[in-house]
């Protein structure tokens, strides 16, 4: 966890991204033993999950400094 970036920081974000994991995984159960309507909330979860990296990702490396 000391390689790169804060490592308190780390220690933040981590359990939080691991909870928004474990929330997504009950979201997705729930949502396949719907109709057609929730395969489409399913997939507008897991495209608006992929823009929000893209967009998140370029920000943090340009705001957080890693050590090297």
């Amino acid at each position: 966890m000391e390689r790169r970036g804060i490592t308190a920081l780390r220690w933040f974000l981590l359990p939080g991204f691991c909870g928004g994991m474990t929330t997504f995984s009950a979201v997705t159960i729930e949502v396949v033993g719907k109709d057609a309507l929730g395969f489409g909330y399913l997939a507008l979860t897991v495209i608006a999950s992929i823009v929000t990296i893209a967009v998140v990702i370029p920000f943090a490396r340009a705001t957080i400094k890693v050590k090297q």
